[in-house]
């Protein structure tokens, strides 16, 4: 492949660049998953690829690089973060969709595959990237169904999104539970739940510290006066 397709391949899909690039990627995937991070070379992801393993790293310079250039761009396809304006049914269809991404056979090696590695420096380097950016991508959808609340600062909106996702993760992960469509919107009205009550909970709490200032302050006796004799 001549230098300047092959510079390409990362930077402007189409045609025959798009077919690399998506073969390099389903290899990448593919051997991440068969074989750990560890075993995952480049000459090997070339050879399944049938590329030749220059065009890895003219776009690829790293294999940190490859794998999260894989990884996002097949997350990116398969999970479903557009809004329709009906923000728990967006919800529910995003989780659905993550679902089915970890439960099928590629996403469910993907993700013990990186659990194995949790400790190499470099998959944590990886991972902190990809979940910077899915985040950021499902944050409109979190926002949303915060009835646009503006307020909600990036943590905020973060924490509001692991809630959705972590008791999916455990149960396709842990305990094996089936994973149902009322257990994924039981999943996203808990999350407004805990939301809108986290909102209460300041105002709520100055009323009880007030209230209880007031009985205080009703309950103390009086002060001793001591008078003087002339």
């Amino acid at each position: 492949m001549p230098a300047a397709s092959a510079k390409s391949v990362a930077k402007r899909p189409g045609g025959r660049t798009a077919r690399v690039r998506q073969a390099v990627f389903n290899a990448t995937l593919t051997l991440l998953a068969e074989r750990g991070v560890r075993a995952l070379t480049f000459e090997a992801v070339a050879a399944a690829a049938g590329v030749n393993k220059t065009t890895l790293y003219r776009n690829w310079p790293t294999r940190t690089a490859l794998i999260l250039a894989a990884a996002k761009e097949r997350s990116a396809a398969l999970i479903i973060t557009k809004s329709s304006g009906d923000p728990e049914r967006d919800l529910v269809a995003f989780l659905r969709s993550v679902a089915a991404n970890i439960t099928s056979p590629l996403g469910r090696a993907l993700v013990i595959a990186t659990l194995s590695e949790a400790d190499s420096p470099e998959v944590r380097s990886a991972r902190v990237v990809f979940w910077r950016e899915r985040f950021h991508a499902a944050g409109n959808l979190a926002r949303e169904a915060l009835n646009d609340d503006r307020c909600a600062t990036e943590a905020e909106v973060g924490t509001f999104i692991e809630r959705l996702i972590g008791p999916l993760f455990l149960r396709v992960f842990i305990t094996g539970a089936p994973v149902s469509t009322a257990f994924l919107r039981s999943l996203v009205r808990s999350a407004l739940a805990a939301r809108a009550g986290s909102q209460r909970r300041p105002s709520t709490a100055r009323k009880t510290i007030r209230r209880t200032r007031r009985l205080s302050n009703s309950k103390r006796p009086p002060l001793l006066t001591v008078s003087r004799t002339p």
